[in-house]
């Protein structure tokens, strides 16, 4: 486990475009002084006002997750937080200079290339971790997550689509929160949408920058991407990975054992804002480095249980 906080050693910079507002974004990654926290700053407007993630800040969320302050907006974050969730980096100033962080690849692989090169930078305060004290359960219909105390953030994530393509209709994951994990089981899967979906969303101004090069595209039977999957089970690997962003939305990294059935943004964001405002947690710190062992989870690697 992490005993001190972290920013980034170096600033970083990438542009892109958004994916739901299809907008040019210029992103600048700074480091900031422990007891920060992570600051989004819109850099296209004179008063430079700033965002900081928190669950109250959350707001709008309608296929990504967004955060608001002051009428003003920056959308599409989780991506970018599982990463940061992963590397451990727990300070930062975000310049983006539009309203959306760019959607780069669909995954959260660009960014483990961007911190690897950039380094880290261990700070002189130590690391607050909420640890869950009770159980919480969230649910919508058949659709629900469950958070149990635990010692490190394990999720069992399970997807069921009721769909011609057969990949998409049952999947489930088993994954135990670390850099090594993350990299391996969960950056390089995409977001993904299904075809009848795309023309429904352009007309709700959203998916106006999404093409095959940062989505999946689920046709009846197939996908329509020349290059198929990166992972048999990328798609439980997505959404386990925007759950892991959705989390951090918190402020502090979360030590719960998670079970999630056909969860989205809006169910995760439901259990953040349960665990936040009832205070369904303490604030813990370590005195050791420790790291989680991938091999102490059963099934860590994910799987594909047949129909």
């Amino acid at each position: 486990m992490q005993a001190y906080q972290q920013t980034v050693s170096k600033e970083i910079g990438f542009s892109g475009i958004g994916l739901h507002t299809g907008k040019k974004v210029n992103v600048r990654i700074v480091p900031a002084p422990a007891d920060t926290g992570i600051i989004f700053i819109r850099s296209d407007i004179p008063s430079l006002p700033e965002i900081k993630v928190s669950p109250e800040n959350t707001t709008q969320l309608f296929y990504a997750t967004n955060l608001e302050k002051d009428g003003v907006a920056v959308k599409t974050v989780e991506h970018l937080l599982a990463a940061l969730s992963a590397f451990g980096i727990d300070n930062l100033y975000i310049y983006i200079d539009s309203e959306e962080v760019p959607i780069l690849d669909g995954s959260s692989a660009p960014y483990i290339y961007l911190f690897n090169s950039a380094g880290l930078k261990r700070q002189n305060k130590k690391r607050k971790y909420l640890k869950l004290k009770e159980e919480v359960e969230v649910k919508q219909e058949d659709k629900y997550i469950t958070a149990k105390p635990s010692d490190i953030l394990l999720i069992r994530n399970t997807i069921s689509f009721n769909h011609t393509y057969r990949k998409i209709r049952y999947q489930t994951i088993e994954y135990a929160h670390s850099l090594k994990n993350f990299e391996r089981l969960l950056s390089k899967a995409r977001t993904f949408c299904f075809v009848e979906e795309v023309e429904w969303l352009k007309s709700k101004g959203l998916a106006r920058g999404g093409s095959l090069d940062n989505a999946i595209v689920i046709d009846k039977y197939d996908i329509l991407n020349p290059t198929g999957l990166r992972m048999e089970n990328e798609f439980v690997a997505h959404k386990t990975l925007d759950l892991v962003g959705d989390l951090y939305i918190l402020g502090h990294p979360l030590l719960a054992e998670i079970e999630a059935y056909k969860t989205g943004h809006a169910l995760n964001a439901a259990l953040v804002r349960e665990i936040y405002t009832q205070k369904l947690y303490e604030v813990v710190e370590f005195d050791g480095e420790t790291e989680t062992k991938e091999s102490s989870v059963p099934g860590a690697l994910g799987n594909l249980l047949p129909e």
